[in-house]
């Protein structure tokens, strides 16, 4: 502020022209500052890039970069994440592209192997700093967790796929024909395929649930989940997770033959 411009500075005459000026500019973007401190610190600081999918990778995912390790080999599961890296090569036995991802979650990383036909349907979708949910098989033969992809989806369309209903959380006792005709146009407003329900409580606290399917359908998204609980108060958006798994995808073993004779 006095124009020090160096140790001794304080014996100098200061000058009006030596004085730095700070420049006025924006602010970064959140993504911005914790790439930034990835980069020079190796790990995030102030937050992390995941921290407005909590809830989402709480809800869909069925295991994380932890608890998959104590997964059986060849175990289906859902986990999620950031695409940290991504790792891309030939094979030298097949010839064909390969990718490795690093996938970080809020507890660690775990990485996704996809080759052959997977490469070819997903190569789009391994990007640095993409969130994704994948479906596949555990391996935890190296000290690092790997998933097998089944498929891979972008995270934020987690909801839309694994719901299996939507619940509208209504307190009887505030309702009027205003708010429900709020109602009526925030679920026009999201057109989809998911059952909707109105599970309004009564005075007497008892439950009632009103199907709304022969009309109405919903499809489930955090913007959805948001819309939701800002006009009937927090929690009153409620998603039924589907949690069933496909089973392990079926291996096909070249079997050697000897001169026909079916011998090894």
């Amino acid at each position: 502020e006095s124009g020090q411009t160096s140790l001794f500075g304080a014996f100098e005459e200061s000058s009006q022209s030596l004085q730095d000026k700070v420049p006025d500019l924006a602010e970064w973007e959140r993504g911005d500052i914790l790439g930034a401190e990835k980069e020079l610190l190796g790990f995030y600081v102030s937050g992390h890039p995941l921290d407005p999918y909590r809830e989402l990778l709480g809800q869909y995912c069925l295991h994380d970069s932890e608890t998959v390790k104590e997964l059986e080999n060849r175990k289906v599961t859902r986990v999620g994440g950031l695409i940290a890296a991504v790792q891309r090569g030939i094979s030298r036995r097949t010839n064909k592209p390969y990718a490795i991802a690093t996938v970080e979650d809020l507890k660690g990383t775990f990485q996704v192997l996809c080759m052959n036909e997977n490469y070819d349907k997903y190569q789009e979708l391994l990007q640095s700093n993409r969130t994704v949910l994948v479906i596949g098989e555990a391996n935890n033969s190296e000290d690092t967790p790997k998933v097998f992809p089944q498929e891979i989806i972008p995270l934020d369309d987690a909801p839309a796929k694994f719901t299996e209903q939507v619940q509208f959380r209504l307190n009887g006792g505030e309702l009027s024909p205003e708010k429900m005709d709020d109602i009526l146009g925030l679920t026009t407003g999201h057109p989809g395929r998911c059952p909707l329900y109105l599970c309004i409580r009564r005075k007497d606290g008892r439950l009632v649930f009103i199907d709304t399917s022969d009309r109405y359908f919903v499809r489930p998204s955090e913007r959805l989940r948001t819309e939701v609980n800002a006009m009937l108060g927090p929690n009153c958006y409620y998603a039924k997770v589907d949690t069933s798994l496909p089973e392990p995808a079926k291996r096909q073993w070249q079997r050697k033959e000897n001169n026909g004779s079916g011998g090894e």
